[in-house]
């Protein structure tokens, strides 16, 4: 039965919709029960993606048959997708969970947690896409949510924020599609397995149009994930937007791209994989240098958890460059490095801005000497949001580190002018230190007079349950590794041993 193989995004589909007509119902006084609704929706498909992820995961073991592709090709429904779509409904699963404290003065509530939910359900979409049409329109769904979301609150820094997201946005999909319509021109078809098999026949004739599609949909891709230089709307629109907002742009939205990225090119296009690897190779360590020394000047909380995502989006795209190695194998560790640290960035970014929200919900300022004292005054947010610090400074015993040495051995596995991908890796996480540091000692080592204040208890729940996650990867990471290395192979499949469905 195919259906059995959606029930996460049907689930994700029926609640974002009933969201909406029970809104209608109800009364203002009655509207967080949307948020609770919305969590037992995404709680449902989360239980189901696992499910199945631990289904194929053994069947794979086995040697059995694993039906994965449907409609000619057009859905992927691989580990790898899996894989995305756990990191997309756990992120989306705390961030409903705060929203119910973070949103209870708000208006609009209904639109709000439909708006997460069809965000999600674009992204889970873009996780299992196969074809070009079915990737950008997914793509696009996911996108203009998010437009929404950033502009909830309707005053003057949430419009600001959302006007330069959705302007840079629009201009990523432009360039996005464009790249997507020549690799169509030359190949005559949107199938990206396809793709792959006519690309051969056709390079020598057609290589000087298909080097321009690698190059636009890198760049398209680019601003998506906020890779240098195409990182500049990130500030101001974190900055913007709800703190809420901001985690899930952060922890989800971002990861988006990377599943685009990585499907495309290492699928699509590894006849070019020379070319693109020295991309993003130079694009890695670019991200991650200008991502770590604009966050060492930051004031404002916000814009320096934003500087910070653009770091960790270097770290990524360097693990991705690794891709490009000759050596056997390196390419499973790379790729496996690089869905790590994704799953890790999501679960430490998105509690740092989840516990933002949880601050300046009190009344407390998004600079960073607000944070004076925070330590006395908000212990259980200080306490995670310090876990959630050193571990995106990849200090031991934390996920952040576990991730980064994975990308770091993926470095020196692959050998020559890698290596330099993984030095600047180590030198900018070092860097790194300093700016995570500074807060840490606004909230334990700076006096502030002050009483202490009652910290919302879904944020904090939300904050408590992701520093256990962070945590426990960091001391007990088998599992996580596990399955992050059998999402690698699965992408490499290439069909084989699938069952397709027409």
């Amino acid at each position: 039965m195919v259906l059995e193989h959606f029930y996460p995004e049907i689930i994700i589909a029926f609640f974002a919709f009933a969201t909406l007509f029970i809104d209608i119902t109800l009364k203002k006084d009655h509207k967080d029960f949307l948020g609770y609704f919305s969590l037992a929706g995404i709680a449902l498909a989360l239980i189901s993606v696992i499910v199945q992820s631990i289904s194929t995961m053994a069947s794979y073991s086995a040697g059995k048959e694993v039906q994965v592709v449907f409609f000619n090709g057009m859905i992927y429904n691989d580990i790898f997708a899996m894989f995305f779509k756990v990191v997309f409904l756990v992120v989306a699963l705390f961030v409903v969970l705060a929203s119910v404290d973070y949103t209870r003065k708000d208006n609009y509530k209904g639109e709000y947690y439909s708006l997460i939910l069809f965000a999600t359900f674009g992204m889970m979409l873009v996780a299992m896409a196969g074809n070009l049409i079915l990737l950008f329109v997914s793509l696009e769904l996911a996108s203009i949510s998010t437009y929404a979301l950033t502009a909830f609150r309707k005053n003057k820094a949430n419009t600001e924020a959302a006007m330069k997201y959705f302007i840079i946005g629009a201009l990523s999909s432009g360039i996005i599609l464009f790249g997507m319509s020549i690799l169509y021109g030359v190949t005559g078809t949107t199938n990206i397995y396809e793709i792959a098999k006519i690309i051969p026949h056709v390079k020598d004739s057609f290589n000087s149009a298909l080097i321009l599609s690698v190059v636009l949909l890198i760049a398209g891709f680019g601003y998506k994930i906020a890779a240098f230089p195409f990182h500049m709307w990130a500030p101001d629109a974190y900055q913007g937007a709800p703190s809420t907002i901001s985690a899930f742009l952060a922890a989800a939205t971002k990861k988006m791209g990377f599943v685009a990225i990585i499907r495309i090119l290492v699928i699509a296009l590894p006849l070019y994989v020379s070319e693109w690897g020295v991309i993003f190779g130079v694009l890695g360590v670019l991200t991650m240098t200008v991502g770590n020394f604009s966050a060492l000047k930051q004031t404002n909380i916000k814009r320096m958890l934003a500087y910070s995502s653009i770091a960790q989006a270097g770290y990524i795209i360097a693990a991705i460059a690794v891709i490009s190695s000759t050596i056997p194998n390196v390419k499973y560790l790379a790729v496996a490095a690089a869905l790590l640290h994704i799953l890790t960035h999501a679960l430490m970014k998105g509690g740092a801005f989840i516990a933002v929200a949880g601050v300046s919900l009190l009344g407390i300022g998004t600079e960073i000497k607000n944070y004076r004292g925070l330590g006395k005054r908000m212990p259980v947010t200080a306490m995670a949001l310090t876990i959630f610090l050193l571990s995106l400074a990849g200090i031991p015993f934390f996920a952040g580190f576990i991730s980064k040495f994975l990308i770091l051995a993926a470095t020196v596995e692959a050998r020559g002018i890698y290596i330099w991908l993984g030095i600047f890796l180590v030198i900018n996480s070092v860097v790194s230190i300093y700016y995570y540091g500074r807060v840490i000692k606004y909230m334990y080592f700076e006096d502030f007079q002050g009483d202490k204040l009652k910290e919302p208890k879904l944020i904090a729940t939300s904050l408590v349950v992701l520093a256990f996650l962070v945590v426990l990867i960091g001391i007990a990471p088998q599992k996580f590794v596990h399955f992050s290395m059998y999402a690698a192979a699965s992408l490499f499949s290439h069909g084989h041993g699938v069952v397709m469905l027409h």
